[in-house]
């Protein structure tokens, strides 16, 4: 595929695939031990509903925080009533002071070891999927879903005050790539794999996935 875009508005399903994902750039993901996950430095807004449910998972996810960020009650910000949210309301996760961050603090279930997500680092320790609990928004950042109205829309988060703080999702590459391939996994998991594999055909890839 040529870094053209393709002409005509492109839909899977009843989302509208924006044109900052249907490009070829010399880019590659990140690498977290690089990056040492900028993209955590701040705390990230999630349905009550997930919220809920990282709570009553606690006892899974507490052993792998550092001991004093292990009180879930210490988890969450206040909630805030929300129509558009599947639950009515949305809370954020809190944010914790870390001195070995370049940010100097971080989201709070960011382990300060590996710059790994304590979430998912339980998850799969037990044999889940690793976005099973993770907030949606996380698993699927650099992308966003957004909703203008009806209308559903994917996009690559391209303006994000995150990169301008070195907290960017991609790092250079030799040669322009597909970003639907760079980051199959989060187009999947917007899509379904079925709904990333469409998109392929429509593009004229072979899917990763």
């Amino acid at each position: 595929m040529s870094s053209d875009v393709l002409p005509n508005p492109v839909f899977i399903d009843d989302t509208l695939i924006d044109s900052s994902l249907l490009s070829s750039k010399p880019v590659r993901r990140c690498d977290v031990h690089q990056c040492q996950a900028r993209c955590c430095s701040d705390g990230v807004w999630l349905d009550v509903g997930q919220a809920r449910r990282i709570r009553e998972h606690a006892e899974l996810i507490a052993p792998y925080l550092p001991a004093e960020r292990r009180n879930p009650d210490a988890w969450f910000a206040e909630y805030h009533e929300d129509d558009h949210m599947p639950s009515g309301a949305y809370t954020g996760t809190t944010t914790v002071t870390d001195p070995t961050h370049p940010s100097g603090e971080t989201c709070v279930f960011l382990r300060p070891e590996d710059r790994r997500c304590a979430i998912q680092v339980a998850c799969v320790a037990h044999n889940m999927s690793a976005w099973e609990l993770k907030p949606y928004y996380c698993c699927l950042f650099p992308l966003v879903d957004e909703w203008d109205g009806a209308q559903r829309r994917l996009l690559l988060d391209e303006s994000n005050d995150l990169f301008e703080r070195g907290g960017s999702c991609s790092q250079p590459a030799d040669a322009p790539q597909p970003i639907i391939q760079v980051y199959a996994e989060e187009v999947s998991l917007a899509l379904g794999v079925q709904g990333y594999r469409e998109l392929c055909a429509r593009l004229g890839l072979t899917p990763r996935l």
